[in-house]
Formats: C-alpha cells, sequence, structure tokens
C-alpha cells in the first residue's frame, strides 16, 4: 500500500523571524513580504520568552529563519547563537534552521542545538538576477557540507521555475528527504505577474529527482501555488510522480489518494521532519 505523509505546521511548528521584518537583500520574487507571516524575535530574550511559551503552549518545534544579510546568510544569526543553544538545552523544542549561506564556524557552534535543516540550492542564475546577491550555486553546497560535517542533517529544497532544477542536486551524497517547492507569484513584488511552473513541469522535476535518489523522500513543500485552478492538479502531478510527503494539501487531493490506495499519516510539523523523529509525532489526526 502506498503511504502518504502529510504535514500541519501551524500551530505547533510555527515560524520565528530571527530578524522580524528586516531583510538587506529584498529578493525579486519576496520583497520581505513571508517575514510578516513569522514570529519576531529579534533579540536573545525574545527568542528564549517565545520557545518557553510555545513549549507551554504545547509546540513541538520551530522554524528559524528571518531576513537575509547582502551576503545571503540570515540577518542577525550570529549574536542569536548562544541564545539558539539555550533555547535548544531549555526546551528541549526540535529546531529547523533556514540557514541561507553559512561560514564553517558558525554552523559548528550551531551543532548540538540545531536538529535539521532546510536548506535551498537554487541556481547561479536565480542567485544573481532573483536573489540579486553575488554567488553561485557552489557556494550553497558548500554550506550543505558544512552542515554535514557539523552532524547536522541538511533537507535540501530546489524551488522549480524552468524544469531543470533536479540538476542542482547532482553528486550531493544521498539526503533522507528532498523537498521540492514551486515559484509561486507574489501580489507586490516585481515577478508579481510572472508564470508559475506548469503541474506537467513540477512532475517532471519530481521524477528526475527520484531517479537521482531512488532510496529518498520526496516532500512537495509548503511555497507553491495555491489557486483555485492550480492547487488540486499540482498537487496530483507531485503525487503521481512520486511525492511520498506533503505539506497542506487540498482536501480533494488527499481524498484522491486515499482513492488510490494511500495510506496517510499526519504530522503537526513542518515536510522537513528528519524519520527519526516521526514515531512519538504522529498526530492524533491519523487513522
Amino acid at each position: 500500500m502506498p503511504h502518504l505523509k502529510v504535514y500541519h505546521p501551524m500551530p505547533r511548528f510555527p515560524a520565528l523571524s530571527l530578524s522580524g521584518s528586516a531583510c538587506e537583500l529584498h529578493c525579486r520574487h519576496c520583497t520581505a513580504t513571508y517575514l510578516a507571516g513569522m514570529t519576531p524575535v529579534t533579540t536573545p530574550e525574545a527568542l528564549l520568552a517565545v520557545g518557553h511559551q510555545l513549549r507551554e503552549r504545547g509546540a513541538l518545534g520551530a522554524l528559524l529563519s528571518g531576513g537575509s544579510t547582502r551576503q545571503g546568510a540570515i540577518l542577525n544569526l550570529k549574536p542569536m547563537v548562544a541564545a539558539i543553544q539555550r533555547l535548544k538545552a531549555e526546551t528541549g523544542l526540535l529546531l529547523n534552521l533556514h540557514p541561507g549561506l553559512l561560514d564553517e564556524a558558525t554552523t559548528a557552534a550551531l551543532a548540538g542545538a540545531i536538529d535539521f535543516a532546510s536548506l535551498e540550492i537554487p541556481a547561479t542564475v536565480t542567485i544573481r538576477e532573483i536573489f540579486g546577491l553575488e554567488a553561485t550555486t557552489a557556494d550553497y553546497r558548500m554550506t550543505y557540507t558544512y552542515l554535514r560535517e557539523a552532524g547536522i542533517p541538511v533537507i535540501p529544497h530546489v524551488t522549480v521555475y524552468d524544469g531543470n532544477e533536479a540538476a542542482l542536486l547532482e553528486g550531493l551524497p544521498t539526503p533522507e528527504t528532498v523537498v521540492i517547492i514551486v515559484f509561486s507569484p507574489t501580489p507586490g513584488t516585481p515577478m508579481a505577474t510572472a508564470v508559475p511552473p506548469a503541474p506537467e513541469m513540477v512532475g517532471r522535476v519530481f521524477e528526475q529527482v527520484r531517479a537521482l535518489f531512488p532510496d529518498a523522500e520526496l516532500s512537495l513543500g509548503c511555497m507553491r501555488p495555491r489557486s483555485s485552478g492550480m492547487r488540486v492538479p499540482l498537487e496530483m502531478a507531485a503525487l503521481e510522480a512520486g511525492a511520498t510527503r506533503m505539506e497542506l494539501p487540498a482536501r480533494a487531493t488527499l481524498e484522491a489518494a486515499r482513492a488510490l490506495g494511500y495510506a496517510i499519516t499526519h504530522f503537526d510539523t513542518c515536510c522537513a521532519l528528519p524519520r527519526r523523529f516521526e514515531p512519538q509525532l504522529v498526530s492524533p489526526q491519523s487513522p
């Protein structure tokens, strides 16, 4: 029987922004729009206070993210390293880091505090033309190496823009899970009128990543088009192409998956969750 894992991050796995609403890059596809949906924790005291509140309310963990420096790292990350270490020690929350670019020393300092990292591997053309960053794909792959060397499980993410994204992962050590997200035009940004990838293109990327990593889990991540005419076709294309995880699928997608014989398990976390944490985190809504 095929199996689909479904993920619901809110309210038990919220996103926290170490920079609040601040970002130095203002990438063309985002312009800091998505920071508004994260809880701001811009000082060590705020991070610890929010972390303890989350634990008291029954949270399982949190995503640590934030705006970017002009060099591609999380803005305000380095001054928060000691607080992140305390947060882990005092609360036991599962911590997922969305790091951007990291240097080796900062990565090593986060070992033992960060449970896993969600690292996007973008194309150099995306980095230069959309992020406005003087970096390359090789720089992000180096961060991947630093995370692995520090013992932090790293879940690579790729964003589908033109259907060539699987090649960005070639040669990487086999990951446990790959998260595939899909460019979605965001109102109020310079790319608001850009055309999102078709479901068929997304399905082909899933197939190509599956060919690279036959034993990895493949997830359709949270960032993707959700318009009424796009959402279910895109989700079904991913499912039919080998997705084993999906964050916040439509009810119609779940009904179709059940009709196809899928067993469905729910988790109140983000979809990058490493498998070793799963046994104690199955959501009560799972059958």
